[in-house]
């Protein structure tokens, strides 16, 4: 929602939140609405009821478009500019008023800038942990998958039984 002069109460805002809600869903349909008529089949059994059913949705939701807009323009009028304070201790309170919605918006965007700050170094940290995980754990796997190539002989280059005659040694040669 865009910034109001003037306070709103909660069902103000609750209310322009949903029509401008609503104003995005129907200019979308209305912007995609020439797409979707140039899409519908030509031929078929159902293209005509395709063709009238994107039609009237097209024309509901260019309709819905206009008259929320207009509703919206009688709900909630612009504040027109023109009723500016013309006496010295009205115009002092504006630049007062004024200045201290300056410095409002500069601490919030402070705040945002040290919260953004915050954020992109949580996402630095949990980078460098996920990191520190992942060689922690290739390590650990390439280290065991050494130590059983190792122990118990490579797949490739040994048979079964000349692994497992390295697993278990026949010392008094029984196997013969």
């Amino acid at each position: 929602m865009k910034r109001t002069p003037g306070p709103r109460s909660i069902t103000d805002q609750l209310a322009l939140g949903l029509i401008e809600g609503v104003l995005t869903v129907l200019g979308l349909i209305v912007l995609v609405f020439p797409l979707a008529l140039w899409a519908v089949p030509q031929h078929g059994p159902l293209a005509n009821t395709v063709f009238y059913i994107v039609l009237s949705i097209g024309s509901g939701s260019l309709t819905g478009l206009i008259a929320l807009a207009y509703l919206k323009s009688i709900l909630f009028p612009r504040q027109s500019s023109d009723a500016a304070p013309m006496s010295g201790k009205a115009r002092l309170q504006a630049y007062q008023n004024w200045e201290q919605t300056q410095e409002d918006a500069q601490r919030v965007k402070r705040q945002l800038r040290s919260l953004k700050g915050g954020a992109l170094h949580n996402l630095g940290y949990m980078a460098r942990i996920a990191t520190l995980i992942a060689t922690v754990v290739s390590c650990l796997y390439l280290g065991t998958w050494a130590m059983m190539d190792f122990y118990y002989g490579s797949t490739e280059i040994m048979s079964s039984e000349a692994r497992y005659q390295l697993l278990h040694p026949d010392s008094w040669d029984w196997r013969k």
